[in-house]
């Protein structure tokens, strides 16, 4: 079994480094997750600005956005990753950042965590509530997926193990609550989302 230290379960980004052309060719792209994205196209008008952490090719989220006409800003840690990001998306403002670390002084009418929160240890998820809500307006809808239960596991992903993590629902809802945002919608394991565990929260308005 590969990588399945503490170094590349606290930076699993460091995997994807390794995986990118895998990564790039497996990731399905038949977009089953636009029933989704439309809900928050009725929650936010084009023109918006979005923030997409953990953005990885842009491909096909990014990609859906801009073509209803959303600002977008891509973020990643992955420096593969980013650099396929910039050649599909040359045009997107895009930063090599760890999420844990981002401190913009900007925010956002929504921000995207598709498939990348809960590559975060669960200490480090907890944290990054505060920075959700440091980053995003009045109103703005936050969308992240999860596991469907607290849990630690590691998959294999173009031969490299890659580390997942999973706090409770009821851990996400009082972190979602401390940080004044209201669940609209929280979804485990559905099938029409090839078996995401999703939550979209907005965040009050004041």
């Amino acid at each position: 079994m590969k990588n399945t230290n503490s170094h590349f379960s606290e930076n699993a980004y460091l995997t994807y480094d390794i995986i990118a052309d895998w990564y790039e060719a497996n990731r399905c792209y038949s977009l089953f997750e636009k029933p989704l994205l439309d809900k928050i196209t009725t929650l936010i008008k084009p023109a918006c600005d979005i923030l997409d952490i953990g953005c990885g090719t842009g491909k096909p989220i990014m990609e859906f956005f801009l073509k209803q006409g959303y600002n977008m800003v891509g973020v990643d840690a992955s420096v593969k990753l980013l650099e396929k990001a910039k050649m599909n998306f040359p045009e997107v403002e895009f930063l090599l950042e760890d999420m844990r670390n981002l401190n913009l002084n900007r925010k956002f009418d929504c921000i995207i965590v598709w498939h990348s929160l809960f590559h975060l240890p669960k200490m480090d998820q907890m944290k990054m509530f505060q920075i959700f809500e440091q980053h995003i307006k009045p109103n703005g809808i936050l969308l992240f997926t999860s596991g469907p239960q607290e849990g630690e596991v590691w998959s294999d992903n173009g031969g490299e193990q890659l580390y997942h993590a999973s706090l409770s629902p009821e851990q996400y809802i009082e972190l979602l609550e401390a940080n004044r945002f209201k669940v609209i919608l929280h979804q485990i394991q559905e099938s029409s989302l090839q078996g995401a565990t999703i939550w979209l929260a907005q965040k009050d308005e004041i």
